[in-house]
């Protein structure tokens, strides 16, 4: 009984384990409990998180389960450990796992990392109890956390700077080199100053910001942080003066010469100088007529800039051939700054001015010629016609326009001019009523039969001379007048055919100088009607 009990005793937990065989067989040996092994950062390694984000590290390992979760967390120093993970672990097919921590709570300054591994169910996060909690430590490079956070204490964002050296302040690592820098009128950057942190973190920049455009009053600085043992920083400070680092430049423009003839404006051009524009910029020209229409130049660069220091500019404006002689605007735009400023100038046709000036040498100024024949003699360029005008002195400021008397006005028929001598001398005789008079000249280019070229070069105006005629004391002048289209040799060319037009012309030469206005601009010296 005690043998057969025996035998069923035994036969039972074989039976058993016959009827279960199969199944223990299939489920195979069970997981066995350990902690995970981190491979990366390897444990007591020090980890270079000094390039992108301080605070994230990459962690590699193996012997999680591909069904879990790895849970990271790390001591703060406060008691309560921080959680490191926030997002789910990737299992590779060769075992390995792979997931990025964050350590952004530790404290300042700190660069140990202790963490504490466990595991949980990927899908419910309930605590695996097969993956033995284990405490895992590296080190940091970069603390994520600063000890010395870097800031900027003054000036601060929108701040109104009342000074044009302002002393930048704030926090940064010890020992780090702290650059202001901004944005200069050659639209680069500048550096304003630099300093080295001191030994507390704090950190003084003392600057200048004479890179700005003259007159501008900036838009603020960038200031920047670096050390090969600290993070790399830059803050953004926008702030204004309230007073310009350099002073504005008035805007100013001229045009040299400010007149010139048809063939200088196609050829030498206009010299323009301008001051004010913002530095470096563009400027564009254009050039308008007397009618507002736009006018061409000859072929230019695409662009012209200003000076690249205060903003001058120069150029020289050549006017395409063929240009008219009219007056002129040249407008110049700053194209950054929207800067215009404006000159005129005048283009006349061409202009040949002989030398020298003609001089009445006699009569004197203010000298009494008795008689009713007064010499006029003088001065001038070999080989050119003197022009020659006598008139009452009444005619020169237009008081009287009515013709003159008889025997009381004198001017050179202009086929008959007075000739210059080889020798620079010329003389006429001319015969006048007593009275008192004005006398001026110029002198002439002469066509090949000697009369005046209408189309040359004449002189600048001469002296004018005013002189008084009496009458000789025991015989009266006498005027014989003179038949029309005929003059006497060496006497003047008087008397009643005297037409209005002729004063006009005579008024032209003597008031003012119109005359010689005219003949430059027309090329021509004429005795046009007044009417």
């Amino acid at each position: 009984m005690r043998s057969s009990a025996r035998r069923g005793l035994v036969a039972a937990p074989t039976a058993l384990a016959l009827a279960l065989g199969g199944v223990l067989l299939a489920a195979g040996p069970a997981f066995a409990a350990g902690p995970v092994t981190i491979t990366s950062p390897a444990p007591d390694s020090t980890y270079d998180n000094s390039a992108g984000l301080p605070q994230v590290v990459p962690i590699t390992g193996t012997g999680l389960p591909t069904t879990d979760d790895l849970v990271l967390t790390y001591d703060i120093g406060t008691g309560t450990p921080a959680q490191g993970l926030f997002a789910g672990t990737t299992h590779n097919p060769d075992g390995s796992f792979s997931v990025n921590a964050n350590f952004g709570q530790l404290p300042a300054g700190e660069t140990t990392v202790v963490a504490n591994l466990s595991a949980a169910d990927a899908q419910s996060g309930v605590a695996d109890p097969e993956v033995t909690p284990s405490t895992y430590t590296f080190e940091l490079a970069v603390a994520p956390n600063p000890a010395f956070p870097f800031r900027v204490d003054y000036p601060g964002t929108g701040t109104v700077v009342d000074t044009t050296t302002p002393v930048f302040t704030g926090v940064a690592q010890p020992g780090s080199t702290v650059t202001v820098t901004y944005s200069n009128k050659n639209l680069g950057n500048s550096v304003a100053g630099s300093a080295t942190a001191n030994p507390d973190g704090t950190f003084s920049v003392p600057t200048t910001f004479l890179d700005l455009a003259p007159g501008s009053l900036g838009s603020g600085a960038n200031v920047t942080q670096s050390d090969p043992a600290a993070q790399v920083g830059s803050l953004g400070v926008a702030f204004t003066f309230a007073e310009a680092p350099v002073p504005a430049i008035a805007p100013t423009i001229t045009a040299t010469p400010d007149e010139v003839t048809v063939d200088e404006a196609s050829t030498t051009g206009i010299a323009i100088a301008a001051t004010g524009f913002s530095p470096n910029e563009e400027v564009t020209t254009v050039v308008t007529d007397s009618d507002d229409a736009v006018v061409v130049l000859a072929d230019r660069d695409l662009n012209y800039y200003a000076d690249d220091n205060v903003g001058a500019y120069a150029d020289t404006i050549v006017f395409a051939d063929g240009v008219l002689a009219d007056d002129y605007t040249i407008t110049l735009t700053g194209v950054r700054s929207g800067i215009v400023q404006a000159v005129a100038v005048t283009v006349v046709d061409e202009d040949i001015l002989l030398t020298p000036t003609p001089v009445i040498t006699s009569p004197t100024e203010g000298q009494v010629v008795t008689g009713g024949t007064v010499t006029i003699s003088g001065t001038g360029p070999v080989g050119t016609g003197i022009v020659l005008t006598v008139a009452d002195p009444s005619f020169l400021d237009g008081t009287i326009t009515e013709s003159p008397a008889e025997g009381r006005f004198y001017l050179t028929d202009l086929a008959d001019p007075i000739l210059v001598d080889a020798d620079g001398n010329w003389t006429v005789s001319v015969e006048l009523l007593p009275g008192e008079y004005v006398t001026q000249a110029i002198a002439a280019e002469l066509n090949a039969d000697g009369s005046v070229n209408e189309t040359g070069g004449v002189s600048d105006f001469s002296n004018a001379v005013a002189f008084s005629l009496v009458a000789a004391a025991v015989v009266p002048p006498v005027v014989t007048p003179v038949a029309p289209g005929t003059r006497p040799a060496g006497l003047a060319y008087t008397g009643s055919e005297a037409s209005q037009g002729v004063v006009g012309a005579a008024l032209l030469l003597l008031v003012g100088g119109g005359l010689l206005v005219a003949a430059r601009r027309r090329r021509a010296l004429t005795a046009d009607s007044a009417e």
